[in-house]
């Protein structure tokens, strides 16, 4: 019965391929070929005799389900894989590397030239291993590999009836969509597609992967979590080892170039303590400027009044023809009128508070001296396809570098393994 019920399964694909599959590379050669009344009688005499039982009837076993994998385009990626077809299209290249890269997620997975056998009392069937490779999966089981979507219906056909084991997958000219087809098929514990993964809180590192690939039910625990980038550039070696040293490691099976360090331009200066006049100093010396110390400020001369009245400041200096008064208020309300006083006579008053941090500090002095800067997240690093980006909190002060750079002023702690991050995009890390 079982039998039957292949052949004429057979017999029906067979019949399809041969009226209405036409490609030149497939096609039957005339002095074989089987007449098609032939076929037709053929078919319903074996359904006659052994007809096939339908899907709602009860055969007393389950049908075999077959492994064929399908595949899908995230929706979050839909609009950026239009973009550039050219650049993520699939070369004889790439599926070399695709041996290599499965060695590496599934260890003696591979196989050299070895062929997949599929044999029946009624056929014996071989497929080229080199124009259809075969790898192990992660659970045990058989991946077919048809790279170029050329394996024939009929054969496909046989393999899936006589082993289900077998998982077909087909190749696509998208290299994101055959990683996703073979890792489908991998039978790992968990594929994740476009993964986010963020990475401290402030400096805030975050990077994309097109797979994130848990191999076990405790991979996270055991930090043997797997990334998996379809790109053609590869990321850049600090960002690599970052992800190493959080238990995530990082595969690009098609990366042919990797990015270089850029030039110094840019200056990232750590403030580190709350002493008010050390701040103020610190941000006048990195914006050039020079200030005088404890210097005390005539509000009456007594050459017009006969009265010599001067006020004390911390700091007084000149920007742009403009005089600035730096002075610390204590809650003496006299001292707060003769303040007020200075900034009639055309003196840009910064009034300091003892409760004031690096943060109210240098906002005061910002805001006074009309730069157009706050205390917020900015964004140091962002690589052009989002890949991977840097975040962190402080001041940022365009063309204010020497070389007309970016400076950051920050009291965010950034630990060793940021600081070669921002040095390879060309930030020079300072700590005051």
């Amino acid at each position: 019965m079982k039998k039957s019920v292949v052949l004429c399964r057979v017999v029906g694909v067979l019949s399809a391929c041969l009226m209405f599959y036409t490609t030149p590379g497939l096609a039957v050669e005339p002095r074989f070929a089987l007449s098609s009344e032939l076929i037709r009688k053929s078919a319903a005499g074996l359904e006659k005799e052994h007809p096939v039982p339908s899907a709602g009837k009860k055969t007393g076993r389950k049908r075999a389900q077959h492994n064929v994998v399908t595949l899908r385009t995230a929706p979050d990626r839909a609009a950026a894989a239009a973009l550039a077809v050219d650049t993520r299209s699939v070369t004889t290249t790439d599926l070399n590397h695709l041996a290599a890269f499965w060695q590496q997620l599934v260890p003696l997975s591979v196989e050299p030239r070895k062929a997949l056998l599929v044999r029946s009392d009624s056929f014996d069937l071989t497929i080229d291993p080199v124009r259809y490779p075969v790898m192990a999966s992660a659970d045990g089981k058989t991946i077919l590999l048809d790279t170029e979507g050329t394996l024939p219906p009929l054969v496909r056909t046989l393999i899936q009836d006589q082993d289900p084991s077998v998982r077909i997958v087909t190749g696509s000219t998208d290299r994101q969509h055959l990683l996703g087809a073979l890792l489908a098929a991998g039978g790992f514990y968990s594929v994740d597609e476009q993964p986010v993964l963020r990475f401290g809180a402030d400096p805030l590192l975050t990077v994309r992967a097109d797979f994130k690939i848990e191999r076990s039910a405790d991979s996270v625990l055991r930090n043997e979590v797997t990334l998996v980038s379809a790109a053609r550039q590869g990321l850049p070696p600090r960002v690599v080892d970052y992800l190493g040293s959080h238990g995530f490691a990082l595969l690009e099976p098609f990366a042919d170039r990797v990015a270089t360090p850029v030039v110094t331009r840019h200056r990232v200066v750590q403030v580190q303590g709350d002493n008010q006049g050390q701040t103020v100093d610190l941000l006048l010396e990195l914006l050039g400027i020079r200030a005088e110390r404890n210097r005390r400020i005539e509000l009456f001369s007594p050459a017009d009044t006969g009265i010599s009245l001067q006020v004390a400041a911390e700091r007084v200096f000149e920007r742009n023809g403009k005089q600035y008064v730096v002075a610390r208020f204590n809650g003496d309300p006299v001292a707060y009128t003769l303040y007020r006083l200075l900034a009639t006579k055309g003196y840009l008053v910064v009034i300091l508070e003892p409760q004031d941090t690096f943060k109210l500090v240098a906002t005061k002095l910002f805001d006074r001296m009309d730069l157009s800067s706050g205390y917020r997240p900015h964004l140091l690093l962002a690589e052009p396809t989002g890949r991977y980006s840097l975040e962190i909190s402080g001041f940022l002060l365009e063309n204010s570098a020497p070389g007309g750079g970016a400076l950051m002023v920050t009291d965010r702690p950034i630990d060793r393994q940021v600081r070669d991050l921002l040095f390879d995009h060309g930030y020079q890390v300072q700590e005051r």
